[in-house]
């Protein structure tokens, strides 16, 4: 597996499961605003690394990816890094949140 895949999968994949197992009746009921977070970040976290691309502010070797590309960007970061990196937040937020209610 590419290095940018284990990447995504040991800090943000497993952490995410892990947590949204944890905070699966919150995660629940929080769904709604969950699927907004993944819209906003789809919108404007794609529009973003897609501009910067195509700009040349950066880029994307092949060679550490699974090597495929939806409008320029590895499907790595499409998934993994947007999904999962917006419901880490989440997770972490409803968790602070929780906590904060505690006390």
């Amino acid at each position: 597996m590419p290095v940018f895949a284990w990447f995504l999968l040991v800090f943000f994949v497993v952490p995410a499961l892990a947590l949204g197992w944890v905070l699966r009746v919150e995660m629940a009921r929080y769904r709604r605003t969950i699927v907004w977070c993944l819209a906003f970040v789809y919108t404007i976290g794609a529009g973003w690394d897609w501009l910067s691309v195509r700009t040349g502010v950066w880029r994307y070797d092949s060679a550490p990816t699974l090597g495929v590309w939806i409008a320029g960007l590895p499907i790595e970061e499409l998934v993994g890094f947007y999904v999962f990196g917006t419901l880490l937040i989440v997770g972490v937020a409803l968790l602070a949140l929780g906590r904060s209610r505690r006390v």
